[in-house]
């Protein structure tokens, strides 16, 4: 005799639905909201019933995080795809504002999750600097230089994207084109410093 599992509203819940569901519940209500409870209520289920796919918030919350950095890697490769130089960088910053705006939890998991020890998440963030790194190498720049750019370069399209940041309004599409640039003027000069 076989025995079904006792289902709650709704049609079955499996885990990747859970965490497109509080990720989707963070974009629209606020990282510093979630929990548990309203995770529960917005699927239609008994709080109880989350624990068979999560251990606790924590564990949820890393779970939204590595989506978040799955998909922005996603996004970076789609817009370097086809271009290079000045083009490929400003797709790329685009691609960049355009997540951001979209899915503000999403991005407010991505920097809590960063420096945390996860393998995981560090793979995926790799991921994410491939595109973007080989891009910066088409200018000429030697391996310390790419480190240096790439490092420049992401955290003035963070603070130009993300809110919170002096000037991450996620709105001011000028500001982001000028500083894109500006940043590919100072590569294509030649005068790029090394540590």
């Amino acid at each position: 005799m076989t025995t079904t599992r006792p289902r709650t509203s709704g049609p079955y819940l499996d885990r990747d639905t859970l965490i497109a569901a509080a990720a989707g519940l963070a974009d629209t209500n606020g990282w510093n909201e979630l929990t548990m409870s309203k995770v529960a209520e917005a699927v239609g289920r008994h709080v109880s019933s989350l624990y068979s796919h999560v251990d606790d918030l924590d564990a949820l919350r890393r779970e939204i995080a590595l989506l978040a950095v799955t998909e922005i890697g996603d996004v970076v490769w789609e817009a370097s795809v086809g271009r290079s130089g000045a083009d490929a960088l400003t797709a790329i910053a685009e691609a960049e504002r355009d997540f951001a705006r979209l899915h503000p939890g999403r991005m407010a998991a991505l920097r809590a999750h960063l420096g945390v020890d996860d393998p995981e998440f560090r793979d995926q963030a790799l991921r994410i600097a491939q595109p973007i790194r080989t891009v910066l190498a088409s200018f000429g720049l030697d391996q310390q230089q790419v480190a240096i750019a790439h490092r420049v370069f992401s955290a003035t399209v963070r603070g130009l994207i993300e809110p919170g940041t002096p000037l991450g309004a996620a709105d001011d599409d000028a500001a982001l084109q000028a500083t894109v640039t500006l940043f590919v003027t100072a590569l294509q000069s030649g005068a790029w410093p090394t540590v």
